[in-house]
């Protein structure tokens, strides 16, 4: 999907000095709910803090702060080769938290996959020691350490590896896999041999052996009565 970004201009920004961008690095605002209330914030000089976008659980869109080919001011060292996104979330979230948000997942997705066609910056997952020396892709900022100000976010949950593959596919989530098909109905029979003895079967395996009176039982119940040799009674496999 294409992203609607919602200008919310910050003076807290500078030139990249000549710096190329090679990370794509996602934050949680740890506060601000939606992307209004950050770019708000971000409006003040007095913070001396901002990020490129804001995103929240709003369909389809963003809040911009910091044009692209500027430098925010978010992750200390890091940020003259960085584009960063805040989402508006919290580092300390579970799974089950980011779960509850798969709109601003598949926000950030998006996000992501515009800026990595737009920088030509791979969609690949970094790891920290990557992410500090040089490599090209996509982290996280706890990625950065030391360069990055020493952050933890987005935390241990924040589902990365889904976001990317989404971002894969232009930021719409991967297809999800048809439901497993409803297990046939077994229609139950009654199995009867010369001699009296009475069975139930799934079709195939002996599934229970009844006394002739219990086996009226199930007739009156409707399950359809089979009159066999006693050889084929005798043959009829005891059910795994």
């Amino acid at each position: 999907m294409t992203l609607r970004r919602v200008s919310i201009p910050s003076p807290n920004y500078s030139g990249r000095g000549g710096v190329g961008v090679r990370l794509i690095v996602l934050h949680t605002a740890e506060g601000a709910t939606t992307y209004q209330s950050l770019g708000a914030y971000f409006q003040n000089p007095g913070v001396q803090a901002s990020s490129h976008v804001g995103i929240d659980d709003t369909p389809g869109t963003v809040g911009e702060y910091v044009p692209r080919s500027g430098k925010a001011w978010t992750q200390a060292n890091a940020n003259p080769y960085s584009v960063a996104a805040e989402l508006c979330a919290f580092a300390a979230w579970t799974t089950a938290n980011w779960d509850a948000h798969p709109q601003m997942l598949a926000n950030t997705a998006a996000w992501v996959a515009e800026e990595a066609a737009a920088l030509g910056i791979p969609l690949v997952r970094l790891t920290a020691a990557q992410a500090q020396g040089g490599g090209r892709g996509v982290c996280q900022h706890a990625d950065l350490g030391a360069a990055g100000g020493g952050h933890w976010d987005c935390g241990p949950n924040f589902p990365i590896d889904r976001v990317i593959a989404m971002a894969q596919t232009g930021g719409t989530p991967p297809p999800t896999p048809p439901p497993p098909p409803e297990p046939e109905e077994v229609e139950m029979l009654m199995i009867q041999a010369p001699s009296g003895a009475v069975c139930l079967t799934d079709g195939v395996h002996r599934v229970l052996v009844v006394s002739v009176d219990d086996g009226k039982q199930f007739t009156a119940a409707g399950v359809k009565t089979v009159k066999v040799s006693q050889k084929q009674f005798n043959e009829i496999p005891p059910a795994k």
